[in-house]
């Protein structure tokens, strides 16, 4: 947890022996967009089906303090997000996709619960919309959601050191798995709504 942003960094290493990692903190040097949507999403899903409890408030509370964090650095006119979070407006970050997918499907989902203290059902459906009008096109039937990273990472054979350019130069590409599956749950979220 980066306590100067409210986000959470891609990574940590206790130790802070990892080449990627900050000799002080152990943290590495961003937060990443999918690396917290992954985490936003299997908090709201293990929250659904935690027994009610202690253990269950805290997994509500820190679900809600990881969307404290992440509203903050939503873009302005679209209110999506970018593939490095915590550098919103850096030269060379852009708007991605499935990070934003994946905040979409757990704000909807949150929401669908009762469980986000500080986002309305109509929010979250405003950012589905939001997320359908940035990203997804449909040309002669065919659906596709634009704008997803392929891949990244830290560390392995590539000594992937996670710092921005790194994550600005990954290839991005259409409908990526990453990203439509969360599309997917999003929709179908945003239906039971």
């Amino acid at each position: 947890f980066d306590f100067e942003t409210g986000l959470l960094r891609h990574a940590w290493d206790s130790s802070a022996q990892m080449f990627w990692s900050d000799e002080e903190t152990g943290q590495s040097a961003h937060a990443w967009g999918r690396a917290m949507g992954w985490y936003s999403m299997a908090l709201v899903d293990v929250i659904d089906i935690f027994p009610d409890g202690e253990g269950k408030d805290a997994l509500v509370n820190i679900l809600n303090r990881v969307f404290d964090g992440v509203l903050l650095f939503a873009d302005q006119t679209t209110h999506m997000w970018y593939q490095v979070l915590d550098r919103p407006y850096a030269e060379g970050n852009y708007l991605e996709a499935t990070c934003s997918a994946m905040f979409v499907y757990a704000m909807l989902k949150g929401t669908r619960l009762g469980i986000l203290e500080n986002i309305s059902s109509k929010d979250a459906l405003e950012r589905y919309d939001d997320l359908l009008a940035t990203f997804v096109t449909e040309e002669d039937g065919l659906v596709s959601l634009n704008g997803c990273c392929e891949v990244a990472g830290l560390g392995g054979k590539q000594m992937r050191a996670g710092d921005y350019e790194y994550y600005i130069s990954e290839p991005v590409r259409s409908n990526d798995p990453k990203g439509i599956g969360p599309l997917i749950w999003a929709s179908l979220e945003a239906e039971r709504l």
